[in-house]
């Protein structure tokens, strides 16, 4: 009887050990010397400051375990416009008598973490991360429907991180990435990528190309067979890359990305259009409009407008 209490003794103080750790981890990053971005700075100043505060976190980050940092944008838009809602898939799935119907109105939210597996020079210049990306597509005013997340984006990723001291070229990243939405049969949607991203700060700018090459998979469309590709031709509707403008303008920011598949014949795509602005010390409000195919994968190819708002509690810088 003794030993059976013993287990769950050890695994008490186990964790108490690693709580304790963690607390100690951050306050470490709490203590942590970081430059403060002020009203007076003009754009370019703001936004070095910023990436400065990023490499600083990131560096002393490596030397701690436990310490997981944000990755991409992490938001709540409580209100999320869509002008064509997208029903055919689960009407396909559950029948048109059983579907409800999407609303118009929606929350999106995207929580996204990552953690360093290895730095690869001593200054940390080059880091190996592990990175996932939830978004969240959640008809929470859709009573009729029982208010489902209707579609979930998953993105898993290896990442290697290179900071050359090149003139042209500031960031490298390589990565191997897996998107899926989770699903099963008609609904399941899902492909696997290798990412390579250049990008190059100019003064307030951050200007960034990342192409991208589809893993190959089986190019059957059975949607009752679990191994096949559900969307073979999604590079038709995205394109084979993304590219990317950021602007620092003070405490604000705008934002615009966009893919195309560069085809003149059928020519498709996508483009996203952010406003930050700050709301306190830690919250910042953003402004957010999409056009385009591919905002997540189960409508990769329905053509959708979407305008929201909403609250950040990180951003890219």
């Amino acid at each position: 009887m003794t030993q059976v209490w013993c287990i769950p003794c050890v695994v008490f103080l186990l964790c108490g050990h690693a709580l304790q750790a963690a607390e100690s981890d951050i306050d470490t990053l709490h203590d942590m010397d970081l430059p403060t971005i002020h009203a007076s700075d003009d754009d370019a100043e703001a936004l070095r400051k910023a990436i400065e505060r990023i490499e600083k976190i990131e560096n002393k980050a490596a030397e701690l375990p436990l310490i997981i940092l944000p990755h991409r944008p992490n938001y709540l838009m409580p209100f999320s416009y869509q002008q064509r809602p997208f029903d055919k898939p689960f009407e396909q799935a559950f029948g048109e008598d059983n579907w409800h119907g999407i609303d118009h109105i929606e929350a999106v939210f995207q929580i996204s973490i990552k953690y360093q597996l290895a730095r690869l020079d001593q200054d940390n210049n080059h880091k190996l991360f592990l990175a996932y990306t939830n978004k969240s597509y959640w008809q929470v005013y859709n009573a009729n429907a029982s208010r489902p997340f209707r579609e979930t984006n998953h993105e898993p990723e290896l990442i290697l991180q290179f900071n050359p001291p090149w003139h042209l070229i500031n960031r490298l990243e390589f990565a191997i990435n897996h998107q899926s939405n989770g699903q099963y049969q008609q609904l399941s949607r899902s492909w696997n990528r290798i990412t390579a991203g250049i990008y190059h700060v100019s003064g307030s700018s951050v200007i960034g190309l990342r192409p991208w090459w589809r893993i190959p998979e089986s190019k059957s469309d059975d949607p009752n067979d679990p191994q096949d590709d559900d969307n073979p031709d999604i590079h038709k509707y995205i394109g084979y890359g993304d590219f990317v403008f950021y602007k620092k303008l003070g405490q604000q920011s705008v934002s615009l990305r966009f893919g195309n598949n560069f085809n003149f014949d059928s020519n498709r795509g996508w483009g996203e259009f952010e406003w930050n602005f700050p709301i306190t010390p830690r919250v910042r409000g953003f402004v957010q409009f999409y056009e385009g195919y591919g905002g997540n994968l189960i409508e990769y190819n329905h053509y959708q407008s979407r305008i929201g708002f909403g609250f950040k509690v990180s951003d890219y810088f």
